[in-house]
């Protein structure tokens, strides 16, 4: 017999890009939550089809571009995406409801993008909000429906009902205590009674009404901010490989899986290049104290991994300190130097003033106090402007020789070791640089984490896949589950997922 509402988990769902890039993924995705409704109360947060948000995102850069052609060109491939999924999902079985929904979406996005290029006018970050949430508007309608179809009651309810955030478009940040009023008018009601509440991922509303993003891949922060606010007992994030992996398995074929991390390991090895979560995602859940799973949708019957506050299982006598390894290929290595009769700590000071104004992050920095050099290793991505911030912050010491001209180095390869058992554990260290050394790669510059959870070294980019295999096979080679090639898009790495 079926559990009371009041006496049955709230458990939230995400399914990401890949989970739903068709009418046979939707249709999995919909058996997936249907199931789990018999037992527990069900939100559910879904991401745009995969490479859609992309897809938006140029079709605004053509029309900013005043490039017509390409911009209609964008714009039909949107809609035909929709269209040909549609008809899969539905067949001509009750398909008029979902042409005509998607109709009033490609009409938002056709007629914002065909009056700014009339006007010639630049887009507002507002504006854009508005339009790069449309993708996952369809996909979540469309699971709503399909769970509709597989005889499960589901209502599928606007990001911008759901979540309330602040006016930073296109990185808004959410007010928990209004998110928290938000679900309990429009979201626990539906669960309340059995149904299945299906949100679109993504995207938010400011307390007045105005569509916010998140930031790129930002469902998995809807999750969890869904996820404390609604007070759920669990967040799942539905993927498309087995959980979370101790390398990447294109890297190194015996990555396993790992079967718990905790958050402090999961926001490391998301911040490290490892798709493991939005990086943002794990402080929702840490702070209300609730599990996150990542599962695979394509096979769920895998028990995936559960990112914790803290660990449950016990580590095996012969277990590795070392949970993972992970690399940032396209790093650069920015090397500022001050002239020996000047003190550095007030101009580097400075410089960290202006990183933070200008939320410009770092890989790690190194500093040789009596070299007065100052070394920051950083994505390629930011290189340029971190430059020029560099010179103009410094224009008049550069001037007067007291800064020398900024070196850069572009050719860096950043590897992350990590693991919280590494704390207090004897010996890492040299085990680490010996398999190092051993595949005859010379290290640029290292780091440690005040924690010790994680060790970062930059290495040059080319060597990253084989000092990554080296150090997984000193650490990780011989433990866990080894896995077949999962089911991952050309940037995968430790778990994979358009979000």
């Amino acid at each position: 017999m079926k559990k009371p509402a009041s006496q049955q988990r709230l458990i939230v769902m995400k399914f990401g890009g890949t989970s739903v890039g068709s009418a046979e993924r939707i249709r999995q995705c919909a058996a997936i939550a249907a199931q789990a409704a018999r037992n527990d109360r069900i939100i559910v947060v879904v991401s745009a089809v995969a490479g859609v948000t992309d897809l938006i995102f140029r079709t605004i850069e053509a029309t900013r571009q005043g490039d017509a052609a390409a911009t209609e060109l964008h714009l039909k491939k949107f809609e035909s995406l929709h269209q040909g999924l549609i008809a899969d999902l539905f067949g001509g079985l009750d398909s008029g409801p979902a042409f005509d929904f998607a109709g009033q979406v490609f009409q938002q996005l056709r007629g914002a993008c065909l009056a700014l290029l009339t006007l010639r006018s630049g887009i507002s970050l507002q504006t854009q909000d508005s339009l790069v949430a449309l993708g996952e508007r369809i996909s979540a309608w469309l699971l709503a429906a399909c769970l509709r179809h597989t005889g499960a009651e589901s209502e599928f309810v606007p990001a911008e009902n759901a979540i309330v955030t602040d006016n930073s478009f296109g990185n808004a940040m959410p007010d928990m205590e209004a998110t928290a009023a938000r679900c309990r008018e429009s979201l626990l009601p539906i669960t309340a009674r059995g149904a299945v509440a299906v949100v679109a991922g993504y995207s938010g509303a400011t307390a007045d009404g105005h569509t916010t993003t998140l930031g790129r891949g930002g469902s998995d922060y809807s999750a969890t901010i869904l996820g404390a606010a609604a007070g759920a007992a669990e967040v799942w994030i539905w993927t498309d490989v087995d959980g979370v992996l101790s390398a990447d398995p294109r890297i190194s074929p015996e990555a396993a899986i790992l079967p718990e991390i905790s958050y402090a390991e999961a926001i490391e090895l998301a911040y490290y290049g490892a798709k493991v979560i939005h990086p943002k995602a794990a402080y929702p859940a840490a702070q209300a104290g609730f599990p996150i799973w990542i599962k695979n949708s394509f096979r769920p019957e895998i028990a995936g991994t559960r990112i914790t506050p803290r660990l449950t299982l016990p580590a095996a006598p012969e277990s590795s300190p070392v949970k993972a390894v992970t690399c940032v290929t396209n790093a650069a290595l920015i090397t500022l130097v001050t002239r020996g009769d000047v003190h550095p700590a007030e101009l580097f000071g400075r410089l960290f003033l202006r990183f933070g104004q200008e939320r410009i992050d770092m890989l790690f920095a190194t500093q040789s106090s009596p070299e007065h050099a100052l070394g920051l290793v950083l994505r390629r991505e930011d290189c340029e402007r971190t430059v020029k911030l560099i010179q103009n912050t410094f224009r008049m010491e550069i001037a007067q020789g007291m800064v020398k001209p900024v070196s850069v180095r572009n050719d860096v390869g950043v590897i992350a070791v990590l693991g919280e058992s590494m704390t207090g554990t004897f010996g890492v260290l040299a085990r680490l640089f010996a398999a190092v050394a051993a595949a005859q790669v010379s290290v640029i510059a290292v780091a440690q984490g005040a924690s010790e959870l994680s060790i970062c070294f930059a290495v040059p980019s080319a060597e990253c896949a084989g000092v990554v295999r080296a150090v997984h096979n000193e650490f990780c080679g011989a433990t866990g589950e080894v896995l077949p090639a999962p089911p991952m898009d050309a940037g995968a790495s430790l778990v994979s997922e358009a979000s």
